[in-house]
């Protein structure tokens, strides 16, 4: 059977699980697909070789920090400096990006013609990278606005985009048809800000925001990262298996929640070979103490308790 992963830190809440495997049963393949929380991105790489994992997603922190471990780097990728996929090619890591393709699919679903419109940006890391990358491709006009002005300027000018200050934002809102969102739920650079009503948020968040709930204060549309998620998700479903999913099948798993009082968790130093069980969860840890503690920690991120 073939193997694949979603790894992150934290990463137990991650819904990847649930729309890869709902694919992988209804088009009858023989795969089956899991979490796994790294020490590092060395590490990462270290446990797709160790346990022979087909493919593998990639998200906060490692987007970034796994980069130097791969064999190759697909030019969207490369662009980006961030990697949401990998593929494992007899032993050869290649590093993909899809996320751009999750931002440009989730605002054409929602009928917005992305070629000549406006959109801000907020964020300056892989995520927001990727999104800027994906709309200045498709035609947009793309401004990028981070708290941090320096590494603004710097992806800014990577990306070939143009930089926006946030404390000049209220000066420029009505100039902008879309605003996509990379940052925490916590977050929201726009407080006490008023959000023009014709503006659509693209929140990079599947869980409630700040900032989602802020702009859906002013009659804003606001689409969910769930959209993000499914359509980046099913340009990595075809990466891996040289198939194509479809949009009904991952709305359809999405919904399907981990069981906590069937959860099935494991220390990732007690694998030998490649992965036999269905876990929930692998932990890569350097004890069986420093496991436990990582466990309890994603349990109280996913569950709250």
């Amino acid at each position: 059977m073939r193997t694949y992963a979603v790894f992150g830190n934290p990463i137990l809440h991650s819904k990847s699980p649930q729309l890869f495997n709902h694919s992988f049963q209804a088009l009858n393949i023989e795969a089956f697909y899991t979490r796994i929380r790294p020490l590092s991105g060395a590490d990462l790489t270290s446990i797709i070789l160790k346990l022979n994992i087909n493919g593998a997603n990639i998200t906060t922190p490692f987007k970034e920090e796994v980069i130097e471990y791969l064999n190759d780097i697909d030019t969207d990728a490369l662009a980006i400096n961030g990697v949401n996929t990998i593929l494992n090619r007899n032993g050869k890591l290649i590093g993909y990006n899809t996320d751009h393709i999750g931002v440009t699919q989730s605002i054409a679903e929602v009928g917005i013609k992305i070629k000549g419109s406006d959109v801000l940006v907020l964020g300056a890391g892989p995520a927001a990278a990727a999104a800027a990358y994906g709309l200045r491709n498709q035609g947009a006009n793309v401004y990028l606005a981070n708290r941090t002005t320096e590494k603004a300027l710097r992806t800014s000018k990577k990306l070939n985009v143009e930089h926006i200050q946030l404390n000049e934002l209220n000066k420029h809102l009505n100039h902008f048809d879309v605003i996509v969102s990379a940052l925490f739920p916590e977050a929201n650079p726009l407080e006490g800000v008023k959000i023009p009503e014709g503006i659509t948020l693209l929140d990079a968040n599947y869980r409630p925001s700040v900032l989602g709930d802020y702009v859906r204060g002013f009659g804003c549309k606001v689409i969910s990262g769930k959209r993000w998620l499914i359509h980046q998700a099913m340009a990595s479903f075809k990466i891996f298996t040289g198939m194509e999913t479809n949009v009904q099948l991952m709305d359809d798993a999405f919904e399907k929640k981990i069981d906590r009082n069937i959860l099935k968790a494991e220390w990732l130093q007690r694998l030998d070979s490649e992965i036999t069980e269905h876990h929930d969860i692998l932990i890569s840890a350097t004890s069986e103490n420093e496991y436990k503690q990582m466990l309890n920690e994603e349990i109280s991120k996913t569950f709250g308790c």
